[in-house]
């Protein structure tokens, strides 16, 4: 065994990616609890083993912290039982081993010392044949939407013939907080790869967890790297839910939702605003004895609501971006309440100066848009007071929303050069995680030119279309298709005032 006295002292103290949890406790250094030379059975790289048990001594009395999610076994030989008695450790499989394989105990913050807690990250490695492999396959997992590191996702090497959501995997391991992952000492061999955030750790990917796969076999080599994107995906159940936005509206979604089909208490509902055909805001009138009971087709829902949330005035809301708004803008504000009437003596706009200011109005569903007709040199006031809105059941509660003025020498013009994105995109103009602009891009688009915005710092948000339904789609297991592309720029200049820009998104060189 003398060729592998060097390997022995590398692997004992190997920091890999392939870890089963990230590390949590303190923080791992020289004092950390450390296994004792020559006391490991079988010994680190040792060849032709056939037991069921690995036991190693400790240079100090150590605790085990949560054996059950922090110790794993690669390939899975069974069930795995981990004890200690003062300095000593002893893990217990009950399954076979397979001939002619090497096996890894990978154990992530599981030992720790009883004084400072201290713990760190073991591998124990050995084969039941007459070599050790050493074969590896590598990569990262990021979000699919946000294009961010997917964290502590649970990352699984499958035979090609297994089914992720009913079978283990052969090999298992965790991404890190970079959301890269790595698999080492494999036997040749071609592999499923597939990962899941294991909310209720139970070690299978569940209805309403996200996922991420390669949708071709992964081949074990010295460097075989995979880069996998995660969503959720749609949940196959089709029931019927319903939130409450107190007190006059609630949204009904998860199913294709109708009007007609929908009742509340037996009586027919009222539409206020449809945002997909699974995505409905309704009115929510009173009921006299607190209960509401929803019924689509053969989903029923009940739902207790106490008068006082019902008797409660509604909300304006301000829709304005960052309250800015230019001159000849329309203003849109919602509400949680169907309005009946407004009150335009009691909807005040004026600027800082109190010089008041005339104005049209539209309403319709939830949403109010106010049009200012007269030009002002200063930042806007608008002021609904108390009872400016009335709603089926309830008037408004009073809010006074403060606007910055633009004009359009205040404002930046900005032409896009989008002749390298082929087909079908949705290209959004983006300030933080709101989308300022949206543009549906054809085959035949070239240019995007976006007037009169306001000078701040923008990114550029581009989903590829795929199907051409003007949304984002997430991945699909059972058919095998990938989340839909997404790809973000920095513009490369700043908007100014009065500025016209031209930028090119080149996708050749986006990395």
């Amino acid at each position: 065994m003398a060729r592998y006295s060097l390997f022995l002292g590398i692997l004992l103290l190997l920091f890999g990616c392939a870890e089963i949890v990230p590390l949590t406790g303190g923080p791992s250094d020289n004092q950390a609890a450390l296994p004792v030379e020559g006391t490991q059975n079988p010994e680190q790289g040792a060849l032709q083993v056939n037991q069921n048990e690995l036991n190693v001594k400790f240079n100090e009395y150590f605790t085990l912290n949560d054996p059950a999610n922090t110790v794993v076994m690669n390939p899975n030989a069974g069930k795995l039982e981990v004890t200690s008695n003062k300095r000593e450790l002893s893990i217990k499989w009950d399954g076979p081993l397979q001939t002619n394989t090497t096996y890894i105990i990978q154990m992530n913050g599981t030992i720790r010392d009883l004084n400072e807690k201290n713990d760190t990250i073991h591998q124990f490695v050995f084969s039941t044949g007459n070599q050790i492999d050493s074969l590896k396959i590598r990569g990262v997992i990021t979000d699919g939407f946000s294009n961010k590191p997917s964290t502590a996702f649970t990352v699984g090497l499958y035979d090609s013939v297994k089914d992720p959501y009913k079978d283990a995997p052969a090999y298992i391991c965790k991404s890190n907080d970079k959301g890269e992952f790595e698999f080492s000492y494999l036997k040749p061999g071609q592999y499923q790869l597939f990962a899941f955030f294991d909310s209720n750790k139970d070690r299978l990917p569940s209805i309403g967890e996200d996922i991420a796969y390669s949708t071709k076999l992964i081949s074990s080599k010295d460097s075989t790297f995979s880069h996998i994107l995660t969503s959720k995906p749609k949940s196959p159940l089709k029931q019927l839910q319903v939130k409450i936005l107190n007190p006059g509206t609630f949204y009904a979604s998860g199913k294709e939702i109708s009007e007609s089909n929908l009742s509340l208490n037996s009586q027919p509902v009222q539409l206020i605003k449809r945002f997909a055909s699974d995505s409905v805001l309704f009115a929510l009138p009173n009921s006299p004895n607190e209960i509401y009971t929803f019924i689509d087709g053969p989903d029923t829902i009940t739902k207790i609501i106490s008068l006082k949330d019902r008797n409660k005035n509604f909300s304006v809301l301000n829709k304005v971006h960052k309250s800015a708004w230019t001159l000849g803008d329309t203003l849109l504000f919602e509400t949680n309440e169907l309005i009946d009437q407004i009150d335009t003596s009691l909807i005040i706009l004026e600027d800082k100066t109190k010089l008041r200011m005339k104005y049209d109005f539209l309403f319709s569903g939830n949403q109010v848009r106010i049009i200012p007709k007269t030009p002002i040199s200063f930042d806007l006031i608008v002021d609904f007071k108390m009872g400016a809105l009335k709603g089926k059941t309830n008037i408004n509660d009073s809010i006074k929303v403060e606007l910055k003025t633009y004009r359009t020498s205040d404002l930046s013009n900005l032409k896009l050069n989008v002749e390298s994105m082929k087909g079908r995109w949705i290209i959004q103009l983006m300030d933080g995680t709101t989308a300022i602009r949206t543009f549906l891009k054809t085959d035949t688009d070239s240019i995007i030119n976006w007037t009169n915005l306001v000078p701040v710092v923008y990114q550029i948000r581009c989903i590829k279309d795929v199907n051409g339904n003007g949304k984002w789609d997430a991945g699909n297991w059972a058919l095998k298709s990938q989340p839909e592309r997404v790809v973000r720029f920095e513009l490369k200049s700043k908007l100014r005032p009065n500025w016209d820009i031209e930028e090119t998104l080149d996708l050749e060189t986006h990395e």
